[in-house]
């Protein structure tokens, strides 16, 4: 039993009696022959598997040895609410039962000595859900759900029965007898698991292959056509057109307006505001804020000409968080001081006289009327119905316009040389906006707002060819067969584009463009570079591993779902405890006698 024990170095009296007494607590106080949990009526379960109960304590043990823990070895409570561990630590401790069961069908055991080998070497076992093996390493920190603590004396490096105690404790909240019952429940599971993972192999040309769709990278030139460009500049809506449409989808715009009208038409107290963003995080150029006060006076202009100012809001502001309910805030709680000086200086029904500058952008700023509801509802639906149409149509005109450039490309012009020569139909002269009053905090404090225009540097409304949302051409990143060519694809559309560019020659573009998030895209290989047989010999080996736990994570996952599956009628657990407590500063620890 010494030699289990691992005594070398432990040379002196003091040392020896040491061990007597740390075999005298293994022995007889760590029973390996720990009592039966089955359920009952005066048990409380968080969950029963099979018969067995899962105790608070043993679910308030997991979940304080999965709590994530910051740079100091503090435990981070909000981030474990994050992660739903309590959902975790409990789905854990089902599975290992599920396992344990299998142990015993097997006839697979653990013995005294290995649980005090595990012990003496300092770890702790702890129960990960095997279809989440990303968390062994974001909360272990390694590849096994082994928990490296040490149980070692600072000075002598030596195991040390009082730190071991202090250290059981304070982790888990559990006595030696019951910290050992449990570790060997983890044994005995993890034995189980180490079975199911062992007959999984690694071919060598299924490696070679995972090596080559891993490392081998494609990049490809594009060029997106948005429905908003193509609606804005390709599209021409007469009122007999619209009528028509609007007549012809009526159900549509009907479906539409009410889904909008909850949000678009006044509420007594709210505010809107249209935000024309600066650049966050940097100072912003002269080019910035021209770029940002012409978009602003794009939309001065838009609500002159009698658009409802939550339709504006949707198609121009620049604020994500009222985007989608026409600029519209019930509480000015939050916002700085400039924008709520305004607002709150705004009757029912007023609009600010041009635009707020805050150091976000360029606001302009409604207050609601419900006296003008009726006023508001009928020239809404107006507008909803504009809305749906040029989306309808812009739709059709962007893939049109995207076809356009294919075939140019296809005609031997460089992507750069066909986007110009599509957009010059397009092209018209630039009409000078409307100028629009910009209003600012004044240097002296209660002053009212100091006040300027653009009038002495007109801005000009975009055209085809400067409009900031124009095709231009791109250049992905570099991406591999398991990546993202570029944002905005849907993951089949991706799929596709990865199939064509490890399959195509530089410079072939896809037979069609493909759909974007609001447009189509042309693509066209640009490069690709492939690894060779000799690059992959440099790195067999670790390949090989890396593939070889994977292919083990998805086999045991596998093995564990059937399990849940067969078993799912003999599992009951306790919704309660899943539960946050609010405000809780230990992350929702289960509270026992013990921990009192």
């Amino acid at each position: 039993m010494l030699d289990a024990f691992r005594t070398s170095g432990l040379k002196n009296t003091v040392y020896v009696v040491v061990i007597v007494a740390t075999v005298f607590v293994f022995v007889i106080q760590f029973r390996p022959n720990a009592s039966q949990k089955q359920a009952s009526i005066s048990r409380s379960c968080v969950a029963t598997v099979r018969g067995w109960c899962i105790e608070p304590k043993d679910y308030s043990a997991n979940y304080r040895l999965l709590m994530p823990r910051g740079a100091q070895g503090e435990p981070l409570p909000q981030r474990a609410q994050q992660l739903h561990l309590r959902k975790i630590a409990l789905d854990a401790l089902v599975e290992r039962e599920l396992l344990i069961g299998e142990a015993h069908r097997l006839g697979i055991t653990a013995t005294p000595d290995e649980l005090t080998n595990q012990i003496f070497d300092g770890y702790i076992r702890v129960s990960v859900p095997s279809d989440q093996p990303a968390l062994i390493q974001q909360l272990l920190g390694g590849r096994e759900p082994l928990l490296g603590v040490g149980f070692r004396d600072p000075k002598t490096r030596e195991f040390d029965l009082k730190v071991y105690q202090r250290t059981v404790r304070s982790l888990t909240g559990r006595s030696e007898a019951e910290f050992r019952d449990e570790q060997e429940r983890e044994l005995l599971a993890s034995k189980v698991r180490d079975l199911v993972r062992a007959p999984i192999r690694v071919s060598e040309s299924e490696a070679f292959d995972a090596y080559l769709r891993q490392y081998s990278t494609a990049t490809v030139l594009y060029a997106r056509v948005t429905e908003s460009f193509a609606a804005k500049y390709a599209v021409t809506v007469t009122d007999q057109d619209l009528a028509t449409w609007q007549a012809e989808h009526a159900t549509e715009v009907d479906r539409e307006f009410d889904t909008r009208k909850a949000e678009d038409l006044p509420k007594a107290g709210r505010v809107r505001h249209i935000l024309t963003a600066l650049p966050r995080g940097k100072p912003a150029t002269a080019e910035d804020r021209t770029a940002a006060q012409t978009k602003a006076a794009v939309a001065w202009a838009r609500l002159r000409q009698g658009e409802p100012f939550a339709s504006v809001a949707r198609d121009l502001s620049d604020d994500p968080g009222s985007k989608a309910t026409g600029g519209g805030y019930d509480s000015m709680e939050g916002f700085v001081a400039p924008f709520r000086k305004a607002a709150d200086a705004l009757k029912p029904g007023e609009t600010t006289d041009g635009a707020v500058e805050t150091q976000f952008g360029y606001h302009i700023i409604a207050k609601d009327d419900p006296a003008k509801r009726a006023e508001i509802e009928a020239t809404l639906k107006k507008w909803v119905a504009r809305s749906l149409y040029l989306k309808a149509k812009g739709a059709e005109a962007a893939k049109d316009l995207a076809s356009k450039i294919q075939a140019q490309v296809k005609a031997g012009k460089t992507l750069d040389a066909a986007i110009k020569e599509i957009l010059a139909p397009l092209v018209k002269p630039a009409a000078v906006l409307e100028p629009i009053t910009i209003l600012f905090e004044a240097s002296d404090a209660g002053a009212p707002p100091a006040r300027r225009t653009n009038t002495e540097k007109p801005l000009f409304a975009p055209t085809a060819d400067t409009d900031p949302d124009r095709p231009k051409a791109e250049t992905s990143t570099s991406f591999n067969a398991g990546g993202d060519p570029f944002e905005g694809l849907s993951s089949e559309v991706s799929a596709q584009v990865i199939k064509f560019a490890f399959a195509a020659k530089d410079g072939d573009a896809m037979p069609e463009p493909v759909r974007t998030t609001g447009g189509v895209a042309f693509v066209a290989l640009k490069d690709r570079k492939a690894v060779t047989r000799e690059d992959y010999d440099k790195e067999r080996d670790t390949q090989i591993a890396q593939l070889l736990a994977v292919k083990q994570a998805e086999a045991l996952a596998l093995y564990v779902r059937r399990l849940r599956e067969v078993s799912k009628a003999e599992i009951k657990i306790d919704e309660a405890y899943l539960r946050d407590p609010v405000d809780s500063k230990d992350g929702g620890v289960v509270s026992t006698d013990e921990d009192e």
